[in-house]
């Protein structure tokens, strides 16, 4: 089954990470497929979003946001993850993950079916990693 947001046009992805918030006292999230540090100082990452992600839209708003870098075994998973948020802070991140990132938004442009969101980090807590979990991380990054 292909939902309105699942692209097409490329090769299917695994979902890499998690981007979550507390929005007018409800927690959102989304599932992200792309993740990629930019820049140490500032420390930037970015992340792609499909376009038409309703979630975005209000998580855009939220003045810090969580991003769990999730492990291989949680990305089996992924469809129950919305249940797994805990509330730290305002913002959301998923226990478990293999780290766990505090953000604003920085900037964000149009790229075609996504939003590309560049993402200032505030914070950062590592998880628990396997060794062999890292080549996976590593290569699915």
């Amino acid at each position: 089954m292909i939902t309105a947001h699942t692209d097409t046009t490329s090769a299917p992805r695994l979902p890499l990470a998690v981007l979550a918030a507390e929005v007018n006292g409800h927690m959102m999230c989304v599932v992200i497929d792309s993740y990629f540090d930019e820049s140490l100082a500032p420390g930037l990452v970015s992340v792609r979003i499909p376009a038409d992600d309703p979630s975005w839209h209000k998580l855009r708003t939220a003045p810090r946001l969580g991003i769990s870098v999730l492990n291989p075994l949680q990305t089996i998973g992924v469809a129950h993850i919305a249940q797994s948020l805990v509330p730290k802070e305002g913002v959301g991140v998923v226990e478990g993950a293999a780290v766990h990132l505090t953000a604003r938004l920085y900037q964000e442009f149009d790229a075609g079916q996504h939003t590309v969101a560049l993402m200032s980090v505030s914070g950062r807590r590592t998880g628990d990693i396997a060794p062999e979990q890292r080549d996976y991380l590593f290569a699915a990054a």
